[in-house]
C-alpha cells in the first residue's frame, strides 16, 4: 500500500484540532500532532511550515465547514440560530478555535480575514434581502442581526459551566432541544417586523 498524503493531512488536521482546542496556539506541541497523527514533526512542518500556519490552515478547514453547513436565507433568518446552534454544539472545537484565535492574534491579522469578512458579508446580505422581502424589521442593522444570533449560540457553546449555573442542571440533550427551540422563537421575535 502506497503513502497516502490526503490521509496523512486528515490525520494531522485532527490531531491539530484536538490539540489547538485544548491548548491554545502558544501552549501547542507539534511533537503531540506528530504522534497523535501517527507521524512526524519534520512532515508537518515540510506541509504547513509552522505552528501558525498549521493553526491557521486547521482554523480555516473548520470555519469553511461551517460556512457551508449553516446559511441564512431570507426567507428563514430566524432559523439560522437553530441551524448554527445544531452545527455549534455538535462541533465545540470550533468556538475554541477561534477564542484561541483572539487570544493569539491583534486584531486586524487573524488569519484569512478577507476571505472571512466576505463570508460575513453573505450573511448580512442575505439579512438585507429579507428586510427588503418584509421578512426582517428593516429598522435593524443587518450587520447587527447577524452578530446577534451568533452571539446568543456562542455564549451556550463557549462557557457550558455558566449554562450550568443559570440552568440549574447538567446540560443534556433535553435541554439543548429546550434551549434551541427558546432560540428560534426569540430570533423571530427580535426580527420580526413591526
Amino acid at each position: 500500500m502506497g503513502y497516502d498524503r490526503a490521509e496523512t493531512t486528515r490525520r494531522i488536521f485532527d490531531a491539530a484540532v484536538t490539540e489547538f482546542a485544548a491548548a491554545g496556539i502558544a501552549g501547542a506541541r507539534i511533537d503531540r500532532i506528530a504522534t497523535a497523527a501517527r507521524s512526524n514533526k519534520a512532515l508537518i512542518y515540510s506541509y504547513f511550515g509552522s505552528k501558525e500556519q498549521l493553526f491557521a490552515a486547521v482554523l480555516e478547514s473548520r470555519l469553511t465547514g461551517l460556512s457551508e453547513a449553516v446559511t441564512v436565507d431570507p426567507h428563514r433568518v430566524a432559523e439560522y440560530i437553530g441551524d448554527l446552534f445544531d452545527f455549534m454544539t455538535a462541533n465545540t472545537e470550533v468556538l475554541r478555535l477561534v477564542q484561541h484565535e483572539t487570544c493569539h492574534y491583534l486584531p486586524g491579522t487573524e488569519p484569512h480575514r478577507a476571505d472571512r469578512e466576505a463570508h460575513y458579508d453573505e450573511k448580512v446580505e442575505a439579512v438585507r434581502s429579507a428586510q427588503h422581502a418584509g421578512n426582517v424589521d428593516p429598522a435593524l442593522d443587518a450587520r447587527f442581526v447577524v452578530l446577534s444570533l451568533i452571539g446568543l449560540v456562542s455564549w451556550f457553546v463557549a462557557a457550558p459551566q455558566i449554562t450550568r449555573m443559570v440552568i440549574g442542571a447538567e446540560i443534556d440533550d433535553a435541554i439543548r432541544a429546550r434551549y434551541r427551540e427558546h432560540l428560534v422563537l426569540m430570533a423571530r421575535r427580535m426580527v420580526q417586523p413591526d
